[in-house]
């Protein structure tokens, strides 16, 4: 059950009794831990808020080892993408049946509305993908992304953007996904700028419900290449998977628009032309703050991102994708407005 909007967390009290498990990062609970304490006033709570950003397998592990043996009722995992991906690893790593309730505190990854989690093994990015690992409870509140640091609403913003039109691409999109995509789609385009820049309440509930979207695009068709290019270049040079992501978005649109004619309908709903996307994305980056100048960003070895591709992302690419496309991603880097164009 999804219960999207501000002011939602209050459904929070009647949802969830008994003994809790609730995973958070100590910068989320620092701010808002007295709210969730609030709602959780008559639970018996087992707080665990040292997650960091980049779900790891071993961090997990540790958990696992440290609450062994013990029961919980529920899980509340209230964070960004990445508490939420832990909370569902550890649900599915320990086997438990247990109802989980996810309150994501960014508006960007969905992670609250898909059946997968990213985790890094010894560094390398993977992903579980089951359906026994899909939240069964959502409360995307906006209030809790209202006052976060521009750069990191910036981020899950564009990830949500980018997510919603790999989405519609897709060559496992559905007409529902595309629905979920399109709606999306359709609430950056209008509110993303004013969300990122401002604390304006409606721009930034409105797009809490476009991650939300944009998470149940995904569920159902998967992302693409701009997500597979984004993991290394996270891994490697820390920069945000939102952000990363964006890195690639407007070339791959281009390579995409020059074989498919459904790439129009993207155009149409974004209000753009062909011959636009390129200025389309460099310009609404530099509107939220996100350099995307390869050079300013220190990302050097390009061959290895392109090497470090996962092929299933890539084979979910409308078109065909290969080593040397994706080498020209990068290759007119720095050239007109920043960026990898075709």
């Amino acid at each position: 059950m999804d219960y999207i909007g501000r002011g939602s967390i209050v459904n929070l009290h009647e949802l969830v009794k008994g003994r809790v498990l609730l995973f958070t990062s100590s910068g989320v609970y620092k701010i808002f831990g007295s709210i969730i304490n609030n709602k959780l006033y008559q639970t018996d709570t087992t707080l665990f808020d040292k997650i960091t950003a980049n779900t790891k397998r071993e961090e997990i592990q540790s958990v696992q080892d440290l609450l062994k043996g013990q029961m919980f009722d529920y899980i509340v995992a209230f964070g960004g993408g990445s508490v939420i991906d832990f909370a569902k690893a550890f649900r599915f790593y320990e086997r438990l049946k247990i109802p989980l309730v996810a309150i994501p505190t960014t508006a960007g990854t969905g992670s609250q509305a898909t059946q997968f989690a990213a985790i890094y093994v010894n560094g390398i990015k993977t992903s579980l993908d089951n359906p026994e690992i899909l939240p069964d409870f959502v409360i995307a509140d906006s209030q809790f992304v209202e006052n976060a640091p521009r750069y990191i609403k910036a981020c899950s913003a564009i990830d949500a953007y980018c997510q919603a039109i790999e989405s519609f691409w897709a060559v496992l999109s559905t007409d529902e996904s595309k629905k979920y995509a399109i709606e999306a789609i359709e609430i950056c385009r209008d509110y993303i700028v004013k969300a990122v820049n401002t604390n304006d309440v409606k721009a930034n509930e409105m797009m809490v419900k476009a991650a939300h979207f944009s998470g149940k695009a995904i569920n159902i068709s998967r992302t693409t290449a701009a997500h597979a290019l984004s993991y290394k270049i996270t891994s490697k040079y820390g920069i945000p998977h939102g952000h990363a992501v964006a890195l690639s978005i407007a070339g791959l649109f281009i390579f995409n628009s020059n074989h498919i004619e459904q790439i129009d309908v993207l155009l149409d709903k974004i209000g753009i032309t062909k011959n636009e996307i390129r200025s389309y994305f460099h310009n609404l980056m530099a509107d939220i703050g996100l350099d995307d100048n390869l050079s300013n960003l220190k990302i050097t070895d390009t061959e290895e991102i392109v090497n470090s591709v996962n092929a299933d992302r890539l084979n979910n690419n409308p078109v065909k994708l290969t080593k040397q496309n994706l080498m020209a991603l990068f290759a007119m880097e720095n050239k007109n407005n920043g960026g990898f164009y075709v």
